[in-house]
């Protein structure tokens, strides 16, 4: 069992073992160095065997998910020190959570892909299966209740212009629609600084008004193997009706996918309706509570489903030609 503050020393390492998935963790990597520095929160990077575990601790509401009463608490957190929907371990479950029962104090797994006993659901991701060679395609696919609504947003699109932004060009106007979302969102685990959108190594495209040139949202992609990340992006809430922004946002994704060729896009937590709507699949994701205290823990495992996310009770029929079920 080895433990590390710097995920650099920890890369060294990680070429000598036979953990799956390298491609990715090599991506993590990267982005966890760059966390390092532009978002301190105490990570730490565990190797027990072949298995890793990526840490950071937080004060955070328990209740993070639920729209209940507010408990606030130093937390350790199993998972990546930034908002994406991937777990922050690699390996056997069984060795995972010994080494969390293992650990002092209190823990939450989030993001785990299968359930751990007594644990619970967190926010499901959503998951588009690309099959389509081109955007006309997808379109001519869906069902007429969600064309209609595609096509109405995509109406609103004329009013824009989507682009390529490089990274040197986001600016403190882009930021800002980024800190819109945040300051919507009830209990963010972390606010990323602006110094994030512009190191980190992926796609940013730009939406702005025809007419005025007005930044109106933008969005941050990236392409990982056959699969495309939806990360972050940022709109104001005022926009959503003159520009069906958001909408549009999803789409643009969809789009961008389907021209890389991808097998699939990852969109990530929350909006469940909405990427359902166009398309996508729940994946359902897990959480784990653990503490130290064993009187502690008891109660804390009795509070369990309090803390588990319930899923999306609406089947949506999207598509004409498949057949649609949970991943």
């Amino acid at each position: 069992m080895s433990k590390y503050k710097s995920i650099n020393i920890l890369s060294e390492e990680l070429s000598k073992l036979n953990i799956p998935h390298n491609d990715e963790l090599k991506e993590l990597v990267l982005l966890l160095d760059l966390l390092e520095k532009v978002n301190p929160c105490n990570q730490e990077y565990e190797l027990v065997g072949n298995n890793l575990i990526f840490s950071y601790s937080l004060k955070i509401n328990l209740f993070n998910f639920r729209n209940l009463f507010p408990l606030k608490a130093n937390v350790q957190i199993i998972g990546l020190p930034v908002s994406v929907c991937l777990s922050g371990y690699f390996g056997d479950d069984s060795v995972i959570e010994n080494v969390i029962k293992n650990r002092k104090g209190l823990k939450v797994l989030l993001n785990g892909d299968s359930p751990f006993k007594g644990g619970g659901k967190t926010l499901s991701t959503f998951i588009f299966e690309n099959r389509f060679s081109d955007f006309k395609g997808y379109l001519n696919d869906l069902r007429s209740p969600y064309r209609r609504r595609v096509n109405k947003a995509l109406r609103q699109r004329d009013k824009l212009i989507i682009r390529i932004l490089p990274r040197h060009e986001f600016t403190q106007e882009h930021y800002n629609l980024y800190l819109s979302i945040m300051n919507r969102t009830e209990n963010p685990l972390e606010t990323l600084p602006i110094e994030f959108f512009q190191q980190y190594d992926a796609e940013l495209y730009e939406f702005n008004d025809k007419e005025t040139n007005k930044t109106i949202g933008f969005i941050q992609l990236k392409e990982l193997g056959n699969k495309l990340y939806f990360l972050f992006g940022g709109f104001n809430k005022e926009d959503i009706e003159n520009y069906d922004i958001y909408y549009n946002m999803l789409l643009k994704i969809i789009e961008t996918g389907i021209e890389k060729c991808v097998k699939e896009i990852e969109f990530g937590q929350t909006a469940d309706e909405s990427k359902l709507k166009i398309g996508c699949k729940e994946k359902y994701k897990y959480l784990y509570i653990h503490h130290s205290n064993p009187l502690l823990n008891f109660f804390i495992q009795l509070l369990v489903p309090m803390f588990t996310y319930g899923t999306y009770k609406t089947q949506h029929h999207v598509f004409k030609h498949i057949n649609e079920d949970l991943i």
